[in-house]
């Protein structure tokens, strides 16, 4: 009993000094460094309304109303600088070079990476740079060619008839998640599956359930110390999830790299392989060996499983907001039949003169933030953004939503208004500067230059082949859905007119 109480007391004493040591140790800093403001924040927990807030891009934006659009809040152990105006964020990702340009240590990602061998949140090295080189270039071997056209039409070939046989309402994300996954999967892997498709079921179910999973963070992460002494079921099942998706790409990777023919190249997969064979005859032999099979899968990894999830939440939000706006899909289904008419399906060549239609697509996108808060930063040396120092090895997060519902930047900020982004005479005009949905600088997306003509053809093939309304009573005004660092439309019905009857 005397042992049990003395045991106690002594637990009790060592967290007691470890809170202790963490406080001195932020006030150290706060004395040191002229931090950002914030709100207060317990140790090692962090700040309480950040965990008990459904949506981070939300009260980030109520921070944002009482300490400006640079502060600082503790995410459970992670100090953490949000950048949430077009200023700060060019300072910080454009301005300050690669300084902001590398990416904070956490356990979670670092096994779902394969430790850290991806492109999307491997450290800034330059082992990463080469690897960014080889997969930047084999993106643009792929995409020279008619490779991407094709297989977009091939899919909505295959999709469309499908949605087409729904008779009142219907939930259309089933179809939706079809198109993409099997434009990704031929991209990556030349192959195509049906609806019914166990492997296509079976990952798409994974994908969800971890995509929400993955948005409400892991308390492991929180207390590092959990990954020693007791997981919870949730990070269980989302490593046993992701390790089913990465022995899918490890076998197909196998495949095509015993049946590689340079005089024949079907996919992204067949690219990679070839640029990297390319690069043994120009770059540094120490520093190539440094890119193991492994920095390849996760390669393709980045280009297909986000791919996909950022492309399906994207157009769930765009056929969400059409099937509200009857006089914007209208619209925007004019231009496509003046343009390509009803006989054959959009092409690469017709995206500059559907400008209406991706200017309506990139309004989806600013309204319907995908990825509120992208992929956090970290930052490689002491630095400064905002006025503020920012030191090394603190984390950065970049409020995407916030710069695309800033009222300096945006007029009548919530209504739905694709002109914004057309120039006086009717075209696509220059970016708009808060607008920002693949980021920006060294680690602006990878895939973007995959992912906007991808999401143009399929928004305007769905387009021209429906009239899309919701059904009787359904209340016009989109409401969100997921969670955390996650936003989606909350789950809706449309009905559908087919205006191709074939």
């Amino acid at each position: 009993m005397l042992y049990s109480i003395i045991s106690a007391l002594n637990v009790q004493t060592v967290l007691i000094g470890l809170l202790v040591v963490l406080v001195v140790y932020k006030l150290r800093q706060r004395w040191k460094y002229n931090m950002p403001p914030g709100p207060f924040c317990w140790p090692l927990i962090g700040s309480y309304e950040v965990i008990q807030a459904k949506y981070l891009h939300e009260i980030f934006g109520k921070f944002t109303q009482k300490y400006g659009p640079v502060f600082t809040v503790s995410l459970g152990p992670y100090q953490t600088v949000v950048l949430n105006d077009i200023n700060s964020v060019t300072e910080a990702l454009v301005k300050s070079k690669a300084d902001f340009a590398n990416r904070p240590s956490i356990h979670s990602v670092d096994v779902l990476t394969e430790g850290g061998k991806d492109i999307a949140f491997a450290n800034y090295t330059p082992t990463w740079k080469l690897h960014r080189k080889i997969a930047g270039k084999a993106l643009r071997q792929y995409l020279a060619g008619n490779h991407l056209e094709k297989v977009l039409h091939d899919s909505m070939n295959k999709c469309l008839p499908l949605m087409a046989k729904e008779k009142g309402a219907f939930n259309p994300e089933n179809y939706i998640d079809l198109m993409v996954f099997n434009i990704l999967n031929a991209v990556c892997f030349g192959e195509s599956v049906e609806l019914d498709d166990p492997e296509f079921v079976n990952f798409m179910k994974m994908d969800k359930d971890a995509t929400e999973m993955v948005g409400k963070g892991f308390v492991e992460d929180m207390f590092p110390i959990m990954y020693k002494i007791w997981t919870t079921n949730k990070y269980r099942t989302v490593i046993k999830m992701f390790d089913e998706i990465i022995s899918l790409v490890k076998r197909k990777f196998q495949e095509h790299d015993k049946t590689f023919n340079s005089d024949n190249i079907r996919d992204f997969t067949d690219s990679l392989i070839l640029a990297r064979k390319e690069a043994e005859q120009e770059e540094n032999e120490e520093m190539l060996s440094q890119l193991s099979d492994t920095h390849l899968r996760q390669t393709i990894l980045d280009i297909f499983s986000a791919g996909i999830d950022t492309s399906r939440i994207t157009l769930y939000f765009a056929v969400r907001y059409m099937a509200g706006l009857p006089e914007i899909q209208s619209k925007v289904q004019e231009e496509i039949d003046r343009v390509v008419g009803k006989d054959r399906l959009p092409g690469i060549k017709d995206r500059e003169k559907l400008s209406y239609t991706e200017a309506t697509l990139h309004e989806a996108m600013r309204l319907g933030t995908a990825a509120p808060v992208g992929v956090p930063h970290s930052t490689l040396c002491d630095t400064k953004v905002g006025g503020y120092d920012v030191p090394k090895d603190t984390m950065v997060m970049i409020n995407h939503w916030a710069l695309h519902h800033d009222p300096n930047y945006w007029k009548d900020v919530e209504k739905f208004d694709p002109t914004r982004f057309l120039d006086e005479n009717g075209k696509l005009g220059m970016k708009p500067e808060s607008w920002l949905p693949f980021s920006a600088g060294r680690r602006v997306c990878l895939g973007e230059t995959v992912a906007k003509p991808e999401l143009h053809l399929i928004f305007a093939t769905i387009m021209q082949r429906f009239k899309i309304t919701l059904p009787e009573g359904t209340d016009p005004e989109l409401k969100l859905g997921g969670s955390g660092g996650v936003t989606m439309p909350a789950t809706y019905e449309v009905i559908i007119t087919d205006r191709i009857k074939t």
